[in-house]
């Protein structure tokens, strides 16, 4: 029967951790519960998942994603809420790691709370946690709602995930469609239509029109091969370098932001990660300028992250939020809201209304361009593909007569 690894409290508020033999894990925290316990994790044995563990040997050297953080965070949370000590805490959640550098770190950060630092100040001395985590964590330290700050910070962090992949699901079928089709046609025009020329140049026939148009793309493709090669590879590298420049990741994040459709999406998917994250900074009792600073490495659009350093210079040398954020970049939406959230008072609450708005808007935009882009696509790359099916077959009825 397979062992599981628990850790619970007793009915007086006592740690408890341990094993037992179940037939499943839901049946293995039942049995907790029967003895009046508050069960916090039950997990499989090490040993019961030898097999599986060693299949994933490689997977749990790699460094932690932002997923795994965030899940730890979770767990932190959870643990502190339940009555936990801070350090017994951070030793389950190191123990529980899916990723064996993230258990290294958890295990750092134990170390240096007990060498006397913060758990902020430990944390930030590690890359794989983000800065308005950090920020927040100082704070809860410091106002003793730190359970609270860290399910915050979890929230946030996965906020950014679903909002990412939201976009990358709403992108990469179009991308996919788009290659294919030039796949196929490519194919088509590269290297059947050639050879089939070749097979009417010996029967001594000509090739109808519309495939000798095909058969001259195709031959101007052969011949300039290399020079087509050569100036993609040099137009991705200069994008490469100038990504890698803050000057040109802003001039592309800008350009991004102005694609129809696309920059729409970037526009709300950034408002919301914006609004959310300085609403929980202020909930959570950061000043706004503060809150500025931490919220602009939440920001994948270079260009906004500017605009946020921009509003927050402004704000130091004095003035609103409403006119520090007039910059283009975020959607109208946040700085009208904005205006009514410092007049009323409740800015905190008024920029979780705008990211739970602009969340909706962000999956109806999202809804809408897969209804937009699936047909239009469909026709325009149907078009070029059913053009080169149409000369193929115009050429084999040219052979055969």
């Amino acid at each position: 029967m397979p062992e599981f690894q628990y850790i619970a409290k007793d009915a007086a508020g006592a740690d408890r951790s341990g094993s037992l033999a179940a037939p499943s894990r839901s049946r293995a925290a039942t049995q907790l519960r029967e003895k009046g316990w508050l069960v916090l994790q039950v997990d499989p044995r090490a040993e019961t998942i030898q097999s599986v563990a060693a299949g994933n040997l490689l997977t749990r050297n790699l460094p932690p994603r932002a997923v795994h953080v965030e899940v730890s965070l979770q767990q932190l949370a959870m643990m502190l809420r339940s009555g936990m000590t801070l350090l017994a805490a951070l030793r389950a959640v190191g123990e529980q790691s899916s990723r064996h550098s993230l258990a290294r770190t958890w295990n750092e950060v134990s170390a240096g709370i007990q060498r006397g630092q913060g758990l902020g100040e430990a944390m930030a001395s590690h890359a794989m946690f983000p800065a308005f985590v950090v920020r927040l964590v100082d704070v809860g330290e410091r106002t003793g709602n730190l359970s609270v700050v860290l399910k915050r910070a979890a929230d946030t962090m996965r906020h950014r995930r679903t909002s990412r992949e939201s976009f990358i699901s709403a992108t990469i079928y179009p991308a996919l469609v788009v290659l294919l089709s030039i796949l196929v046609a490519g194919y088509l025009v590269v290297y059947l239509i050639p050879r089939l020329e070749s097979y009417l140049d010996s029967l001594g026939k000509d090739m109808p029109a519309m495939t000798q148009s095909l058969i001259n793309a195709s031959f101007w493709l052969r011949e300039h091969y290399m020079l087509i090669s050569a100036i993609l590879i040099v137009a991705i590298f200069s994008l490469a370098g100038l990504y890698v420049s803050a000057e040109g990741r802003r001039w592309i994040d800008r350009g991004l932001l102005k694609i129809p459709g696309i920059g729409r999406l970037l526009r709300l998917g950034e408002t919301s990660t914006f609004a959310r994250g300085l609403g929980m900074m202020l909930k959570s009792g950061i000043t706004v300028t503060d809150g500025l600073a931490a919220v602009e490495n939440t920001l994948g659009n270079y260009q906004l992250r500017q605009n946020v350093t921009s509003a927050r210079e402004k704000l130091i040398r004095g003035g609103s939020l409403v006119d520090a954020l007039n910059e283009d970049g975020f959607t109208p939406l946040l700085r009208q809201m904005a205006a009514v959230g410092e007049k009323s008072g409740d800015l905190a609450g008024v920029l979780d209304e705008v990211a739970e708005m602009s969340d909706q808007q962000f999956a109806s935009s999202v809804r809408r361009l897969n209804s937009i882009a699936t047909p239009a696509l469909t026709l325009a790359i149907g078009g070029i593909v059913g053009y080169v099916y149409i000369a193929f077959f115009m050429a084999l009825v040219a052979a055969g007569s």
